[in-house]
């Protein structure tokens, strides 16, 4: 009879082992899952943020462009009110870090404030080089208009901002317009 009970106390503790290798395990599974869905929602998060900056820069790009559509007579691009030459060294270093505005500044979105955003977005309009299109030389005497080209550069901001308040997400998008 002492056999039979020695090999239910040894199945007994067995069990608890093997019991506990099984909540180890599931509580591994589980420390897993939780990090891979935190990774997913920061990635989401990021994305959406990314987009915001996106649609903003895009704002910033049409309302310049329909800034030089809509204006009969543009002002002259003297570097001064967000208007610069082509390649002024005084124009903004968006790419850089920090971000400078520029000696002649920028201009800011005067649209509908865009909603989610930690800031309306921003744009430079430079002038480039104007052509007369080939074939359009007037033996009559009737001239053509020039046409003329203009670089847009414009910056957008995520709805993020890190301790200091600085967005952190933005985006710049360049475009180059022709007139009329």
């Amino acid at each position: 009879m002492m056999r039979k009970q020695q090999s239910s106390v040894a199945q007994a503790g067995s069990a608890l082992i093997v019991a506990l290798i099984f909540l180890l395990l599931m509580t591994l599974l589980g420390t897993s899952a939780m990090q891979s869905s935190t990774i997913q929602e920061r990635m989401a998060s990021n994305w959406r943020d990314w987009n915001l900056a996106f649609q903003s820069a895009e704002a910033g790009l049409r309302e310049a462009e329909q800034f030089l559509l809509d204006t009969v007579a543009l002002p002259e691009f003297d570097d001064t009110a967000g208007l610069y030459e082509v390649n002024s060294p005084d124009r903004p270093a968006w790419p850089g870090s920090p971000m400078s505005v520029g000696v002649g500044n920028v201009i800011p979105y005067a649209g509908t404030p865009l909603a989610g955003v930690s800031e309306q977005p921003r744009y430079i309009i430079e002038e480039l080089s104007t052509i007369t299109p080939a074939g359009t030389e007037t033996e009559t005497g009737t001239p053509l208009e020039e046409v003329f080209f203009f670089r847009v550069t414009a910056i957008g901001f995520g709805g993020a901002v890190d301790d200091a308040g600085v967005p952190i997400a933005s985006v710049i998008l360049r475009t180059v317009y022709r007139s009329r």
